[in-house]
């Protein structure tokens, strides 16, 4: 899963330019951006969206693994921007 560090950054991760909920059907602005630069159409959500849902649809959150984007600025300073989430169903 990806976390909202993605969604608030410009390209060269050095500026935040986005506020969250990243959403480009409500943010023409976004879309422009997505489209402009062939990013296709790209949601931000929340753990609690992402990891609650899971949990909220009977599944039990059995370990849990974070990691950078594996390249860039937010990867060079070792800001986790991806968790992958086992969970089993209930």
């Amino acid at each position: 899963m990806n976390n909202e560090i993605n969604y608030i950054v410009d390209n060269d991760e050095k500026e935040i330019i986005w506020k969250m909920p990243f959403d480009p059907l409500q943010n023409k602005k976004a879309k422009q951006y997505l489209m402009e630069n062939d990013y296709g159409l790209q949601f931000s959500h929340t753990f609690e969206e992402q990891i609650g849902g899971q949990l909220k649809a009977g599944f039990t959150l059995v370990d849990l693994y974070e990691d950078t984007n594996g390249s860039g600025r937010l990867h060079e300073l070792n800001i986790k921007t991806y968790i992958a989430a086992k969970a089993v169903k209930r």
